[in-house]
């Protein structure tokens, strides 16, 4: 949009009483908050999956080294030990694939047929509530031990399965938008 053009846009924005939002905030600055908010997304997901390493290692020193005597450690050691490196895994997963979610693109072209300003906005809004579920991922690790690992990875899968299902409507959101 040329600049002539932008200021009926940003005289609606500012004339508008139902929304409460920026008047002088363009495309960019609006991408580069959702940037901000993936980012910060990812960070909260990196201290989840952190916590959930912490609680492997921790697990890994409880089972200990075999020894003679013992050369085969617990099953079910065993098994809550790789419960919970898959759990670590699966957040760590989670940090890349929310550094890799895209954008809509900034072209002119298209920009009178897709209405690039409210989508962003609307992602923006998805972003909001995708924070506000990696906060809950986080908080859902304080305290997190070996020992209540048991208690709190069910809960955990939970919210990182509802977690997934919001990223995935996101990226239906970006690619219902014809390029």
């Amino acid at each position: 949009m040329e600049r002539h053009e932008q200021i009926p846009v940003i005289a609606a924005k500012f004339f508008n009483e139902a929304r409460d939002t920026n008047p002088y905030a363009s495309a960019e600055t609006m991408r580069a908050l959702d940037h901000v908010i993936r980012t910060g997304l990812a960070d909260s997901l990196a201290h989840a999956a952190a916590a959930w390493r912490a609680a492997y290692q921790e697990q890994n020193r409880l089972i200990g080294t075999p020894t003679r005597e013992n050369p085969f450690p617990d099953r079910e050691a065993m098994a809550k030990l790789r419960q919970i490196k898959e759990t670590a895994d699966a957040a760590s997963e989670w940090v890349s694939r929310i550094h890799a979610l895209e954008a809509p693109a900034n072209d002119r072209v298209y920009h009178r047929i897709r209405d690039n300003d409210q989508l962003l906005e609307l992602l923006i809004d998805t972003d909001y509530h995708l924070a506000a579920a990696a906060d809950a991922l986080e908080k859902a690790t304080d305290g997190l031990t070996a020992q209540n690992a048991d208690e709190r990875l069910a809960a955990f899968r939970g919210q990182l399965d509802a977690f997934a299902d919001a990223v995935r409507e996101r990226t239906r959101l970006i690619k219902s938008v014809p390029a």
